[in-house]
């Protein structure tokens, strides 16, 4: 695929810009990875400052993430149709701004907004931003790239968690957004000067309606995930929230199947390596994720830990799948973004193995085993999920694509996290906890069915089902 640059480009300045590309979309994102953990881990902290609960303040990250799932495929959309370049500097942007805004936020329900704006900002900078990456690399080199990426993100926020709390301790929540403020700009203005605008592009109409009603089916079905968490499942609100969206889902359809300028293609659903990994990777962060928040619970319970030495310890897991997300992106060019993912629903699959067994036996050394099965898990196939739906799309396609790759798998993690959280209930003890590890262990086994109906893209990409 050409690589977006002007006609003036030297030919060594078209073989350093993917390589620039990449590190300058890293430092214009990497704010929001970073700021992650550390929010999460502040919340009482910050709670206590604002005046408020630690419950309320936890819609900082909920709604952070509703609005993540349900906006990233309509940006995506927007970027392939006014310019991935264009969508990207402006995510860029509303992400400073709602930096700057969670710093100053002078309530709870500020600080609130600001995350959620930061949430909308990120919806548009990771679906473009990573059609920018697919655009300027080679198909062949797409999952290295995306190995470097993965890496990025995910040691950030450990980083951010080293870093923060002493920062935190010494001068206040409010100091790390402070930090993190002018590094927003200046990945905001290394983008601007950075990212090439492409070629002239055909402009498709936007679908409103099959945007308007995928986000009432993402919403409503995150809405009741939570609202379920909250009471129960059967709580006649939830049941309302569900089936507003199986509606919506119901509309989408039928609008896509209908209008001429489909938000998303549904043939692409019928492409084994478009389906496959929308299936595999959602399934493997159900138990990641699931698994991963139930963990400091169990350390706590079981082992007595105390949080400091509970963080200790999860970080083997973050850790880890900075570490293999390169050797992932790597081994993909060789083996084929299918058996990566295949490697990663095993790896998942023994990862709640130990995880039971640790219950069980209540033996530390298994819980690390299971965290450095999981990191390495991910960090093995999160490069082929990305480069998997991309090469399985038309290039006009690739924005939607994305942003849809994005919404599955954030529904995937909320979805592991509320499920495995009401499967544990209140129970504390040592079967209670293998239950629940055991559980994810069936959904990441499950998982390899999605890559299994993948096909090596050497024997042809849009096989279909």
């Amino acid at each position: 695929m050409a690589i977006n640059l002007d006609d003036d480009s030297s030919p060594a300045e078209i073989d350093r810009y993917p390589r620039r590309l990449l590190m300058t979309i890293l430092s214009a994102v990497v704010v929001f990875s970073s700021s992650m953990t550390i929010v999460s881990a502040s919340l009482p902290t910050m709670a206590e400052a604002l005046n408020s609960s630690a419950a309320f303040l936890s819609w900082a990250v909920t709604g952070l993430f509703l609005v993540m799932a349900v906006t990233t495929p309509i940006m995506g959309r927007l970027g392939d149709t006014y310019g991935h370049r264009r969508l990207f500097l402006l995510g860029a942007s509303v992400l400073s701004f709602g930096t700057l805004l969670c710093a100053i936020a002078p309530t709870a329900v500020t600080f609130v907004a600001a995350r959620m704006l930061v949430g909308l900002g990120i919806s548009a900078t990771m679906p473009n931003g990573t059609a920018l990456i697919m655009a300027a690399y080679p198909l062949e080199r797409r999952s290295e790239a995306m190995g470097w990426f993965q890496m990025t993100m995910t040691g950030a926020p450990v980083l951010g968690l080293i870093a923060g709390g002493p920062l935190i301790e010494a001068f206040g929540w409010r100091s790390v957004f402070a930090v993190l403020f002018p590094l927003s700009l200046v990945g905001l203005v290394l983008a601007w000067r950075t990212i090439r605008t492409g070629g002239p592009r055909t402009t498709v109409p936007i679908d409103y309606q099959g945007a308007a009603s995928l986000a009432v089916a993402t919403l409503s079905f995150l809405l009741w995930l939570e609202r379920s968490g909250r009471s129960s499942f059967t709580d006649q609100w939830a049941f309302a929230l569900l089936g507003l969206s199986l509606l919506g889902l119901i509309v989408f359809i039928k609008v896509e199947l209908t209008v001429e300028a489909p938000m998303l293609r549904l043939a692409y659903f019928r492409r084994r390596n478009f389906t496959g990994p929308l299936l595999n990777h959602p399934l493997n962060q159900f138990a990641y994720m699931g698994g991963f928040l139930i963990a400091p619970i169990f350390l706590n319970e079981l082992f007595g830990y105390s949080v400091a030495a509970v963080a200790l310890v999860l970080l083997f897991r973050p850790g880890t799948f900075s570490v293999f997300s390169p050797v992932g992106g790597r081994l993909a060019r060789v083996a084929g973004e299918r058996r990566m993912l295949i490697a990663g629903s095993i790896l998942m699959s023994f990862s709640m193995l130990s995880w039971v067994f640790a219950a069980l036996e209540v033996h530390l050394g298994l819980v690390i085993l299971g965290l450095v099965l999981s990191g390495a898990a991910m960090g093995l196939s999160s490069p082929s999920y990305s480069t998997a739906v991309a090469a399985a799309v038309d290039p006009q396609d690739l924005g939607v694509a994305n942003g849809m790759s994005g919404t599955m798998m954030t529904i995937g993690m909320l979805t592991g996290i509320q499920v495995m959280f009401t499967i544990l209930g209140e129970g504390r003890a040592s079967a209670d906890f293998a239950k629940v590890f055991a559980f994810g262990g069936v959904v990441a086994a499950i998982s390899l069915l999605g890559a299994l109906i993948m096909t090596d893209r050497r024997r042809g990409a849009h096989a279909t089902l």
